[in-house]
């Protein structure tokens, strides 16, 4: 008798989940055992070089890679699973040939999220997001065809917020690149505890010629530019979220615990319910420090896939499961080469120490050593210039790369 696993979702969570149980099948450790991972996508989108994607010294394509490459003996289920029947055991998938119903023993839940635009009136039909490749590459296409002098707003001073704006400016010093936030500071989630590394990035973005708008909530977005609430209207040829995300809903499972913003709840060991577990965006897992939910973002992600896994494995084989441990690891920005700012276990770091830090741990990260291999070389070799050139820019040579004022 086959036991299955399905794994709902292509991104961190779902890929590191599902290689860690299909290398537990390769080498013998657990047998009898089927893999399905579900995903509407073909690829698993990689989103660490948001900044150099746009500067175009990464390319789009090094962001992606096809989900069959990257797992080998998982059967990969293109569609959307469309429903949870926990008390059958079953998964409902709609594919582009009809629905699928796929039976599971074991059933992981990394959907993920998405782009919050429902909270924003006219966002989903006139702003730009970050949060996939394909909508990463339309903005690079959309802002090598913009004017000299076009204004960009940027909404969000976040990481990603501050990260993406200094890209931009760097990319275009002819236009007014605005990063408009609603609090007093950017990058509030650093301060007071690493001041030093928030006020070195917003400076390095000042640099860059990016005009910080404080007090610019984004009420509302229109073909013609962004309301920003008590700060006023800003007319944009391109405006740019960074606002959030919100957990992709998989019906079926609306009995489980969630929290406020609608995370399903684990325990600390990923678990929902009876052979249901969850991680990243899409779950509200508890700190191994004990203080509140784990980060959502990528590394921790990639760790709850492991750890999903592997009590996958252990729980097939008669064990107990392994409760969550990772601690974290630090968190960090690009704001030109040579100009990082990261905190790696509460070390502060800024300028080259931080750039080659966040450098080698997302080439590191990067599920296909393939490709990251092929992104690190591309960094030295300048083929990055072929993209620039389908973009109607001047190529950048590899030491132009490496020593100019462009990241």
């Amino acid at each position: 008798m086959v036991t299955e696993i399905v794994v709902a979702g292509g991104g961190y969570t779902g890929v590191w989940a599902a290689r860690t149980i299909a290398r537990a099948v390769r080498t013998g450790a657990i047998d009898g055992v089927r893999v399905r991972l579900v995903s509407a996508a073909p690829d698993h989108s990689f989103h660490g070089w948001t900044a150099e994607v746009i500067t175009g010294h990464v390319r789009p394509e090094r962001a992606r890679v096809p989900l069959p490459r990257l797992l080998p003996g998982v059967e990969i289920v293109r569609g959307l699973v469309s429903a949870v029947d926990a008390a059958a055991r079953v998964v409902r998938v709609t594919t582009t040939e009809g629905e699928r119903t796929l039976p599971y023993d074991q059933l992981v839940v990394g959907v993920g999220s998405r782009d919050a635009t429902e909270r924003v009136p006219g966002l989903a039909e006139h702003g730009w997001s970050l949060k996939d490749p394909e909508g990463l590459a339309a903005l690079r296409a959309r802002l090598a065809g913009l004017e000299t002098g076009a204004t960009i707003v940027i909404a969000g001073a976040g990481f990603t917020g501050v990260e993406a704006a200094t890209a931009i400016a760097q990319r275009l010093p002819a236009a007014r690149v605005v990063l408009a936030h609603p609090g007093t500071e950017a990058l509030p989630m650093l301060r007071p505890r690493f001041t030093r590394i928030a006020d070195y990035a917003c400076e390095q973005a000042r640099r860059a010629g990016v005009e910080f708008l404080p007090g610019a909530r984004l009420r509302r977005v229109t073909a013609e530019g962004a309301d920003l609430g008590e700060a006023g209207f800003l007319a944009s040829a391109t405006v740019v979220t960074t606002i959030g995300q919100t957990p992709v809903p998989l019906p079926g499972l609306e009995r489980c615990l969630r929290d406020a913003a609608g995370r399903l709840v684990t325990d600390r060991y990923l678990r929902v319910a009876s052979g249901i577990w969850a991680g990243g965006d899409v779950a509200a897992v508890p700190h191994p420090s004990g203080r509140g939910d784990c980060p959502a973002n990528a590394l921790w992600a990639i760790h709850h896939g492991k750890r999903i896994g592997s009590n996958v494995v252990r729980a097939l084989r008669g064990g107990r499961p392994r409760p969550f441990a990772f601690p974290g690891l630090g968190q960090g920005a690009s704001l030109g080469v040579g100009r990082g700012a990261a905190e790696l276990y509460g070390v502060q770091l800024t300028g080259w120490p931080a750039w080659l830090a966040r450098w080698f741990f997302f080439h590191w990260f990067m599920p296909s050593r393939a490709v990251a291999a092929r992104t690190a070389l591309e960094w030295f070799a300048g083929v990055q210039s072929h993209q620039n050139i389908q973009l109607g820019e001047p190529a950048i040579s590899a030491p132009y790369a490496l020593n100019s004022s462009l990241p």
